[in-house]
């Protein structure tokens, strides 16, 4: 339960920054202005954080002892 939680906080903070740095990158930019490719970035990082911390979960223990 507790990467769940940690997951989805990963993905709402990567989420939330990825929309504002689409925003931030033009003068005048809105949510309405987007286009394709800046939502699935968006998405795709939002999914690559959660993927992240639930991954972390599910490694192996040689793994995580391995690196030094």
């Amino acid at each position: 339960m507790q990467y769940f939680v940690k997951s989805i906080y990963a993905g709402s903070v990567t989420g939330l920054g990825s929309l504002l740095a689409a925003l931030q990158a033009g003068e005048g930019v809105e949510v309405s202005d987007l286009g394709t490719a800046a939502w699935v970035t968006i998405g795709l990082a939002t999914v690559l954080a959660i993927g992240g911390v639930l991954g972390l979960q599910a490694a192996p223990a040689t793994v995580s002892t391995s690196v030094k």
